[in-house]
């Protein structure tokens, strides 16, 4: 299946080197996920500069073709995050996705947010042979869907096309969380993995878990920490 990975983004000062790290870290396993291209989708950023790594595309003037296999998709105007439930920005460039995926003829779109790392092969094989459905991962911490890690496929875009049409339609305002929004078919929790960048998380798994403790994910990863730091608590294959 052509696939490809995406985050959302909003890049500025305080986050640059956040989108830097995993724009490195993504696009040298881009085989590993059999992608054939790494997405970023832009809610209107001032601070656009990746160097030539990074080929920057107007989201209302899509190429029929693209050069690079790094795209980044830039929104002229910023919506960003009026309130807590509130999130034009992030529902603009999620939604987009799909209308990427339709112009360049992907199979599955994988959305991993910008500070979610994958950081187990067994989960990076699941991922790639997920061939049906809607599939998104689970945090134990807060007992909730982990919506920053999904996987939409072909056999669901006609529901993905309904969220994009009420988003447009609602200029992006859904007044409810993504999680009782989205229409996925399946929550997988065979993975281990949390928000450990947040450190009532970390607390609580260093509190419970025996270690060290093999992972699957990390999320909550913060531009100026490293997936590296959690090799102190936790056996990671990065």
């Amino acid at each position: 299946m052509k696939s490809i990975i995406f985050c959302t983004s909003f890049i500025d000062d305080n986050n640059y080197d956040r989108y830097v790290k995993w724009i490195n870290y993504y696009s040298s396993k881009l085989d590993l996920f059999y992608s054939s291209n790494l997405f970023l989708i832009d809610d209107g950023s001032s601070k656009l500069n990746f160097g030539n790594k990074v080929e920057i595309l107007k989201s209302n003037n899509l190429p029929v073709t693209l050069d690079s296999n790094i795209n980044l998709f830039h929104f002229a105007d910023h919506l960003g995050r009026p309130s807590r439930r509130d999130y034009k920005g992030w529902w603009r460039s999620f939604t987009f996705s799909l209308k990427l995926a339709e112009k360049y003829n992907v199979d599955k779109i994988i959305h991993i947010e910008s500070d979610f790392y994958i950081i187990s092969q067994r989960m990076i094989e699941y991922m790639v042979n997920v061939s049906e459905g809607w599939t998104v991962f689970y945090s134990n911490f807060y007992n909730f869907p982990e919506t920053a890690i999904q996987i939409i496929c072909k056999d669901s875009f006609e529901k993905f096309n309904k969220i994009y049409k009420q988003a447009v339609d609602s200029n992006y305002r859904f007044r409810r969380i993504a999680e009782r929004v989205l229409p996925f078919s399946k929550i997988e929790k065979g993975f281990l993995g949390d928000r450990l960048g947040e450190i009532k998380v970390m607390q609580e798994w260093l509190r419970k878990t025996k270690l060290p403790l093999e992972i699957d994910y990390i999320g909550q990863i913060d531009g100026k920490d490293d997936p590296d730091v959690y090799k102190r608590f936790f056996q990671l294959h990065l």
